[in-house]
């Protein structure tokens, strides 16, 4: 079960992150690389060591947010997947209203087997346009999740993490 602290501690690393955007790359060509590899064996405290002393990290949009759920306790899998995967497994349920994504939802833009993967950084339960976190090219971005749609492919459908 997603917990608060987890839910927390999700927020806080992307804002860690985020602070560190101009290190985090992502894979030419949205082709994996062995950077890839490499960073998702990092812990949390390693990736904070190599960024706090100018080293780069490399993810595409599903590692990243698998990534984030591992260092916070609720990656279910031994290795990252990828969006259409994500998107596929069982222990994602499924829903459309950004109303009720909390903080750590994985928000899959396109449709099946979708074509981009962020994360719902702070919830809109009122007005359903939660922040998001995504990392969709080098960088790192904290944009409403409307604007994050305009930019992609019709389809939307949010992953809930509320059961790992």
């Amino acid at each position: 079960m997603a917990t608060a602290a987890q839910r927390a501690h999700l927020h806080a690393l992307a804002t860690e992150l985020y602070r560190h955007r101009g290190q985090l790359d992502y894979p030419p060509g949205d082709v994996r690389q062995a950077e890839d590899a490499r960073d998702w064996t990092l812990t949390e405290q390693q990736a904070m060591v190599l960024l706090e002393h100018g080293g780069r990290m490399m993810f595409d949009c599903s590692e990243f947010c698998a990534w984030l759920l591992k260092c916070a306790g609720l990656w279910p899998f031994a290795q990252p997947g990828w969006t259409g995967s994500d998107l596929a497994a069982a222990v994602f349920p499924h829903y459309t209203d950004p109303r009720q994504a909390l903080t750590g939802a994985l928000v899959v833009f396109g449709r099946p087997p979708g074509h981009h993967m962020a994360m719902v950084y702070t919830p809109d339960p009122k007005g359903g346009n939660p922040v998001c976190v995504s990392h969709g090219r080098p960088g790192l971005d904290l944009q409403r999740l409307k604007v994050l749609e305009a930019r992609q492919p019709p389809g939307l459908v949010l992953l809930s993490i509320a059961h790992l």
